[in-house]
């Protein structure tokens, strides 16, 4: 029983939280909707978290966290650069391509949110995402595969091209496939546009 464990009391509170803010929005969403669902009472809520708002920095991180795990599962298998890099920019691509609607609403509202660890969540996540894509490449470089380069700003640059590609799928039907998309971009990288 939920109430009678606290770890399955904070776990259930996150869960319920994520659905809620997704389904209505940071604002739309009530810290009595969120532990009723539970079964608890709202002083579990900020027990566990202190505040409405630190529950939705946790769930932020908890969502991020679930983004960058297949994205680092294809970091660590084996081959090229490149390869490597196909394949996470493929499991981000298929992050994006099923969960957009999730994150868009994430951030909008985060940016509606005032207060210093608020404002620092922005550029962590977005470093946590970055991280395993630089890291990738830095050993490009490294293994003489490619150029040395800023990893830093590339890996801004592919996100920049797989939110793009993203928004496009969201739009409506595309006459490429996720995998077509996702060599345009790698290729697009590798070797540019010139002739």
């Amino acid at each position: 029983m939920v109430a009678s464990d606290p770890a399955a009391g904070r776990q259930c509170i996150l869960d319920q939280a994520q659905q809620l803010f997704f389904a209505h929005g940071y604002h739309g969403a009530s810290i009595r909707d969120i532990v009723q669902a539970c079964g608890l009472s709202n002083a579990a809520l900020y027990y566990h978290f202190g505040s409405k708002q630190n529950l939705y920095v946790e769930v932020i991180r908890e969502f991020v966290a679930s983004v960058i795990q297949p994205v680092q599962e294809a970091e660590s298998g084996s081959g090229s650069s490149r390869e490597r890099l196909t394949r996470m920019v493929l499991a981000f691509s298929r992050f994006l391509s099923e969960s957009r609607s999730e994150l868009h609403m994430l951030l909008r509202d985060l940016t509606e949110c005032e207060g210093e660890e608020i404002q620092q969540l922005i550029p962590e996540v977005t470093g946590q995402i970055l991280s395993p894509f630089a890291t990738v490449l830095e050993d490009g470089v490294a293994a003489g595969e490619i150029r040395t380069v800023d990893v830093g700003r590339v890996s801004l640059l592919l996100m920049g091209m797989l939110n793009s590609m993203a928004a496009r799928r969201m739009r409506g039907p595309v006459p490429e496939t996720l995998a077509e998309d996702v060599d345009l971009a790698i290729s697009t990288l590798y070797e540019g546009i010139a002739t």
